[in-house]
């Protein structure tokens, strides 16, 4: 119906801003026509990362399979075996480095945290005698740098990264 098609649309909008594609597989079934068709649509240089999940009932043990622009993990999100598999690979794959300097990717949400505080500094100029609302304008420009600078952890850059997710099929 038309409530679909758009959400549909909106879905591929999403993905072509998207830092890395999540595809989530039965490991039973493993990977369909139908999961083809959407890994075939996606951007050709967007990493890809096959989860296969359900392996608790196939006894399986959780492992990661690297092929270059995408690999495969296997876990079960049932028992939790695996998800540290994941979480290691997509930090790794999104450029989380937990010290020292590590190289600027200008990411789709570097971007926005760019813009937001560009926005707030210039909201910040109005209230020069507001002396408040000044300061709420600058903590929230403050606010969106340490989403770059790397003043939270990497838990928060996760739960950045799923807060966007469309879950469906």
């Amino acid at each position: 119906d038309e409530v679909e098609k758009l959400g549909i649309a909106r879905t591929w909008a999403a993905v072509a801003h998207a830092d890395v594609a999540i595809l989530l597989i039965d490991s039973a079934q493993g990977v369909t026509a139908g999961d083809q068709e959407i890994i075939d649509k996606l951007p050709g240089l967007l990493p890809l990362i096959r989860v296969f999940n359900k392996i608790d009932l196939q006894d399986a043990k959780p492992h990661l399979v690297e092929h270059p622009h995408s690999a495969d993990i296997y876990l079960s999100a049932k028992t939790g075996e695996g998800l540290d598999l994941l979480r290691q690979y997509l930090l790794r794959v999104i450029g989380w480095k937990q010290m020292g300097e590590s190289v600027f990717l200008a990411r789709e949400r570097h971007l926005r945290a760019l813009h937001d505080a560009q926005e707030h500094l210039g909201l910040a100029r109005n209230y020069t005698r507001e002396t408040e609302l000044l300061a709420e304008e600058l903590r929230l420009a403050q606010e969106a740098l340490s989403t770059i600078t790397g003043e939270f952890t990497s838990d928060d850059l996760l739960g950045e990264i799923f807060s966007r997710f469309c879950i469906g099929k």
